[in-house]
């Protein structure tokens, strides 16, 4: 079906870099503003190498006073192991919308703090809620930032830190990075993640330094633009929050459309 020629983003092809399993929201946004969607899976959630700490850390969570998760990622993984429950005392909080809607749908409950834009912001909030002996858990990917970790234990808090996951290219991605890519310059493609940022770049083995000025790159946030500037790409577009909707809205602003 051809796009509504009035749509903002009418005709311009953007293609898609989220784990399969999570892209269809992106996508759909923007496709209701008129791109053409292509999808390039650059991530794939895997359980983490030894998953005997994430399992020891869910059977003890009624010892924790705060539960911090920074994506739904972390919740998927971390739910198997509580029976969809969690302790009635432990007090939540979540790094951005996404996740405090995966927090919703997979435990039916709300996060008491919420940082809306990424960790730091996260941080800020929850400090004067920790002192001295507050046992904090924090499940997260195996590559994730220390800041989090650090700034929660620099407030006296007793922090455990366990991998609840880690992340690697899909099989077929070099394939069909080929097909969409080989004949056509590279125009305008997301990033949510510094991972995805580093697949992307990997694709391209050595041909990388020769045709990133092709990318018109649509980042997520700062976190991910950082990523994208160490490989060499300032990004086109950045989102004023971690979200779908802030995401098309970036794309829609630089296009001028």
């Amino acid at each position: 079906m051809a796009s509504d020629p009035s749509a903002p983003l009418a005709n311009l092809r953007v293609v898609v870099t989220r784990a399969a399993n999570q892209s269809e929201n992106l996508a759909v946004a923007f496709a209701a503003a008129g791109a053409q969607i292509e999808l390039l899976p650059l991530l794939e959630v895997v359980p983490p190498a030894d998953p005997r700490p994430l399992a020891r850390a869910a059977a003890e969570l009624p010892l924790y006073d705060w539960l911090v998760l920074t994506s739904a990622n972390t919740i998927e993984a971390l739910h198997p192991r509580t029976g969809g429950t969690l302790p009635p005392t432990l007090r939540l909080a979540v790094v951005g919308r996404a996740t405090a809607e995966a927090l919703r749908l997979r435990f039916g409950v709300e996060a008491e703090l919420a940082g809306e834009r990424d960790a730091e912001h996260l941080l800020q909030s929850l400090s004067p809620y920790l002192e001295k002996n507050r046992r904090v858990l924090l499940p997260q990917a195996a590559d994730a930032r220390p800041t989090l970790a650090e700034g929660l234990a620099a407030t006296g808090a007793e922090v455990t830190a366990v991998t609840a996951y880690d992340k690697r290219l899909p099989e077929n991605a070099s394939l069909r990075a080929a097909e969409l890519f080989s004949s056509t310059r590279i125009g305008w493609v997301t990033f949510t993640s510094g991972r995805i940022a580093e697949h992307f770049a990997a694709l391209f083995g050595v041909d990388w330094e020769s045709r990133r000025s092709e990318l018109q790159a649509a980042s997520i946030g700062r976190v991910t633009s950082t990523a994208l500037r160490r490989l060499g790409v300032e990004p086109s577009a950045e989102a004023e929050t971690p979200s779908d909707a802030a995401l098309v809205a970036a794309v829609v602003r630089v296009t001028g459309s």
